[in-house]
């Protein structure tokens, strides 16, 4: 068992060390009014890598996977054809965002911008869809679940280990929004702000422009 908590330590340690999600969180910091609200990112981010961890131990993702796999044998022509529409209508809404940021920007150049309002539920969604891209390539997390998985333990220590290995994971992006509110009001905080609001705006359209582009072009591949 100390084998076991040495190990959750070490790879938590090693799958916290994430430039990604600290750009991400601090770019998100200077684009919220109410700076508290990055919590929601941050539970965001904990709360999905804790139930996709639990997914994946107990094999509900490969579940998931099985279903999706045999929806697209029996139905490909609908399942493809709902991927190629979801895409286009991303498509769409991602350059109608490009075209309102551009025009904001024009309207308003020459003044300093004022920091968005983004929502709890929007900062939680963002936090866990972030988390659930990057576990893809979070090689640490899967060599704790398959040490976790050769003890056979029930739920209750599972579930122990598990929010341990989330607690170190996070920590870095709490002591993060703690470091960035002691320093708020500093001059360094207002050029940091002022250079990532310049950006901020295209993020979420290129992001969604991006994720149209994949699925069209999965999409139509597959119906070809």
């Amino acid at each position: 068992m100390l084998i076991l908590l040495g190990t959750t330590l070490t790879t938590s340690f090693l799958d916290c060390l994430n430039p990604s999600a600290i750009a991400q969180q601090m770019l998100l910091q200077a684009m919220v009014k109410n700076k508290r609200h990055i919590w929601f990112f941050i539970l965001g981010i904990a709360l999905a890598n804790l139930f996709l961890g639990l997914a994946i131990y107990y094999g509900v993702a490969a579940w998931a996977a099985l279903l999706l796999s045999q929806a697209v044998a029996a139905h490909p022509l609908f399942v493809h054809g709902a991927e190629l529409l979801i895409g286009l209508l991303c498509t769409f809404f991602g350059v109608h965002l490009l075209h309102k940021t551009r025009r904001n920007n024009a309207c308003a150049s020459g003044e300093a911008k004022s920091p968005s309002s983004l929502a709890p539920l929007s900062l939680f969604a963002l936090g866990a869809a972030f988390c659930a891209v990057e576990l893809t390539s979070a090689l640490p997390y899967f060599g704790f679940l398959a040490l976790l998985a050769s003890y056979n333990l029930h739920f209750a220590p599972v579930l122990c280990f598990m929010l341990l290995y989330n607690f170190v994971y996070i920590f870095p992006l709490v002591l993060l929004y703690l470091g960035y509110n002691r320093l708020k009001g500093t001059v360094l905080i207002q050029k940091l702000e002022r250079a990532l609001s310049r950006i901020s705006a295209y993020i979420v359209p290129a992001v969604i422009c991006l994720v149209s582009v994949l699925l069209i072009a999965h999409g139509a591949i597959a119906l070809l």
